[in-house]
């Protein structure tokens, strides 16, 4: 091969490789604290943190159960059927056999978190009532308040598709922060109380759906009621 073709290739070929090798350290492998069939919980990296999160964070399993079981979410309505209807009625956002699936593995993954870290978690769903769903989002410490992000809540692959999601991003596995919807529902929190509101000129997370995040005084969670 002649010495100015050689010289070309390698021209093109190593600023290539050098931006995949960017990339790759730019983007750490999130950090797997626990996985099974249906449920993964991970730490990955929040470029959003800037000042750093309160990581590690010494939430008890009791603690987890107590603020997954109080996040609700409340569907969307046009404003022509809020006006005959009303709002949406609340619902609990994660089923008890989910809280209690999620409560251990998230409370483990918080203790081991790093500043820079945030907890992700997915939960695929599979009944009668919606078919194959997705339940994913992440979680927090910041002070004394949890931010819990619910991206997607029972979210069908239906929903991406209308969006232009392609086919092998359907299932938000390998980024748990993406929604397959926008909007769609809004999350809140009982009791009311301990539901953080923002203020402004106060630091936010920033997300592209406010909606989908609430924030949580972890002083005013309600006593846990029992153990498993």
């Amino acid at each position: 091969m002649p010495h100015d073709v050689m010289l070309r290739i390698r021209f093109a070929v190593v600023p290539l490789l050098l931006s995949l090798l960017a990339g790759c350290a730019s983007a750490p492998a999130p950090r797997t604290v626990h996985q099974d069939s249906r449920t993964v919980v991970q730490l990955r990296i929040d470029q959003r943190a800037k000042s750093g999160h309160s990581h590690p964070a010494g939430l008890t399993r009791d603690q987890m159960v107590a603020i997954l079981s109080g996040v609700r979410v409340r569907s969307d309505r046009e404003a022509i059927h809020r006006l005959f209807s009303g709002e949406a009625e609340e619902r609990p956002a994660f089923t008890s056999e989910e809280v209690w699936a999620l409560a251990a593995p998230i409370a483990k993954a918080l203790a081991q978190a790093k500043p820079d870290e945030l907890v992700t978690f997915y939960r695929r769903v599979s009944d009668q009532t919606v078919g194959l769903a997705f339940t994913t989002g992440g979680i927090f410490v910041r002070g004394d308040e949890v931010y819990v992000i619910l991206a997607n809540s029972r979210q069908i692959p239906a929903d991406a598709m209308a969006l232009g999601i392609p086919a092998y991003e359907m299932d938000p596995v390998d980024d748990p922060l993406l929604p397959l919807r926008r909007a769609g529902y809004t999350v809140g929190f009982v009791p009311k109380e301990a539901e953080v509101h923002g203020v402004p000129g106060t630091w936010t997370w920033e997300y592209s759906d406010p909606g989908k995040v609430v924030v949580i005084n972890t002083a005013l969670l309600p006593r846990p009621s029992r153990s498993r």
